[in-house]
């Protein structure tokens, strides 16, 4: 590999980074407005999904990754307004 082709694989990975981080950032932001139920109910069928490709530690992982996401980010508050001055 000579030097061009160096520099665009770190742009390359430089780029994937940073869409990694901003996915992650959608990905808790929709955790955290999902209730329980819903996520009880995805986690079942990401294991029946899961299960029927053969990746049963794939399953388990995500589900447990949601689970300490959305207890440790906690709720969103609503922004409260600045209190009037005037």
């Amino acid at each position: 590999m000579n030097r061009h082709n160096h520099s665009e694989a770190l742009a390359d990975l430089n780029a994937a980074c940073h869409k990694i981080a901003i996915y992650w950032r959608l990905y808790v932001d929709w955790l955290m407005e999902v209730g329980w139920g819903r996520l009880a109910l995805l986690s079942l069928l990401a294991l029946i999904l899961c299960g029927m490709l053969m990746l049963p530690g794939l399953a388990t992982l995500l589900i447990l990754v949601s689970i300490v996401v959305k207890i440790f980010a906690g709720p969103r508050r609503p922004a409260q307004a600045l209190p009037d001055k005037s």
